[in-house]
């Protein structure tokens, strides 16, 4: 087999093995989580008026924060980009998926605190409606089981 040959084949099974991962991961994530996400399903669980507002502040927040979303996307980006070179350099993959964590969890966290301000602004039973409706985002809890 002539050596691009060879080349070719490597980075046709490199990108098979990925998109195998991504439909794999849709699939789970389809089969695991509801249709709605979390913030849907919060947002329905207030008065109209306040699942407007709601809506406003997390939508606000994700605005605002668009160069934290487009630096996830970006470092992902690159790291599949490494991930195909000739010559694999997993600490730069790491780095890039590491920096991709990072904006990931600083737009999470920003999220979950205009969730936080948001909540105390409200009533005491519009608080417990949207608390069971968080069930599904960010107040999840693991099932009590066994350590793994």
């Amino acid at each position: 087999m002539k050596r691009w040959q060879s080349a070719l084949l490597t980075v046709s099974v490199v990108l098979n093995i990925f998109l195998i991962g991504a439909i794999a991961g849709g699939v789970w994530r389809w089969a695991h989580h509801p249709a709605a996400g979390w913030r849907v399903l919060a947002a329905e669980s207030l008065p109209p008026d306040q699942a407007k507002a709601f809506r406003r502040a997390i939508r606000q927040t994700v605005r605002d924060n668009i160069d934290v979303a487009r630096e996830a996307r970006e470092a992902r980006g690159e790291a599949a980009k490494l991930f195909v070179q000739p010559r694999f350099n997993s600490t730069a993959v790491t780095a890039q998926l590491q920096r991709a964590q990072v904006a990931d969890a600083t737009l999470r966290g920003r999220i979950e605190t205009t969730v936080v301000t948001f909540a105390a602004t409200l009533p005491l039973e519009e608080r417990q409606a949207l608390a069971q409706a968080l069930g599904n985002g960010p107040l999840r809890q693991k099932p009590a089981g066994p350590p793994r």
